[in-house]
């Protein structure tokens, strides 16, 4: 069978993007038509992969992406309209592959249903190299650009997720800020209501800070929160949760403890915070007030409820002397 390729005078010139050729698969059941154009592109500074049948290509797309598809029309098995549709599909938002259709088929009709199935291009058998040349240039800026855009987006997205997360943590201390605090709070209520789960929720209060402000400044203020932020973080569990509550308050959320549990471990808390042994305003070390509340599974409680029976075991716990821990009981 007579090859469906004509070669004319060409300077064959090499079109490359970015560092690295670009992958082509050329699929074509005639074996001669097939090796001869596998070969042309190949002399053209491609990366070349030819295959017997749509079938074939799509195994190969698979295995490795390609940047560009030149596929014969009429092939068994799948046929070049359904591999471009198959390819097209798996192509996403972050990766296009131009596809070019060739066919002995040279009316309107065809070049229309081709178009229809996804393709980029069209070209009549018998192939011209110099004009497939053009095309796989302007396919290589197509794939260029698509490139670049895939990149951005995906800088897009990275910077945008950097900013969710920057928007959820506290700039001073480093843990998450009240924003967070309120969402994964909405999340741990939502799941303990639903099936069960055991959750007590503590606050801590730094004793005296507004004197120690006073005292020392604002930037020594500043390092303190940074310290017991640090301090707090230190002692807790990998599971535990620290957020900053609000000025000298910081929230801690214990997930499957009971209260007994969560007393001991936030008192464990309050002594590494005395250790620090940094100077109050006053006599001795600065301290910290703990409220610990256990999460009720009551119909008629809700989460403001929870953190109000933390936020009051607090005022207790100052009530009656500050530095220790007082326990909010459910009645």
């Amino acid at each position: 069978m007579r090859p469906h390729v004509r070669e004319t005078p060409s300077d064959r010139a090499s079109v490359r993007i970015a560092a690295r050729p670009l992958k082509v698969i050329v699929a074509d059941d005639d074996e001669d038509a097939r090796d001869l154009l596998a070969r042309a592109v190949a002399d053209l500074q491609y990366d070349v992969r030819a295959a017997c049948d749509g079938a074939e290509a799509w195994e190969m797309h698979q295995a490795q992406r390609a940047d560009i598809v030149v596929s014969d029309w009429r092939m068994p098995r799948v046929d070049g309209v359904e591999l471009c549709r198959r390819v097209r599909a798996a192509d996403g938002d972050t990766r296009y592959t131009y596809f070019v259709l060739t066919s002995a088929f040279g009316d309107k009709q065809h070049f229309m249903a081709g178009m229809a199935a996804g393709a980029d291009d069209y070209q009549a058998k018998p192939i011209d190299i110099e004009e497939l040349s053009a095309r796989l240039a302007s396919a290589s800026r197509v794939v260029a650009l698509h490139r670049r855009l895939g990149d951005q987006n995906a800088r897009l997205r990275r910077d945008s997720q950097a900013s969710f997360r920057l928007a959820r943590v506290d700039a001073l201390t480093g843990v998450g800020n009240r924003l967070r605090m309120r969402e994964e709070l909405d999340s741990t209520w939502a799941r303990a209501q639903r099936y069960g789960e055991r959750y007590c929720v503590s606050i801590c209060d730094i004793d005296h800070f507004k004197r120690y402000n006073d005292t020392y400044g604002h930037l020594a203020g500043d390092d303190l929160l940074r310290r017991v932020a640090e301090t707090i973080r230190t002692q807790l569990r990998r599971g535990d949760t620290l957020y900053r509550y609000g000025g000298e308050e910081f929230l801690v959320v214990l997930p499957d403890q009971a209260l007994d549990e969560a007393l001991h471990a936030m008192n464990r808390v309050r002594a590494a915070v005395e250790r620090l042994d940094v100077p109050s305003a006053g006599e001795g070390a600065v301290t910290i007030s703990i409220g610990v509340a256990q999460l009720s599974l009551r119909a008629d409680d809700t989460l403001d409820d929870w953190l109000a029976r933390a936020d009051g075991a607090l005022y207790e716990a100052k009530a009656r002397g500050r530095n220790r821990v007082a326990a909010s009981h459910v009645h």
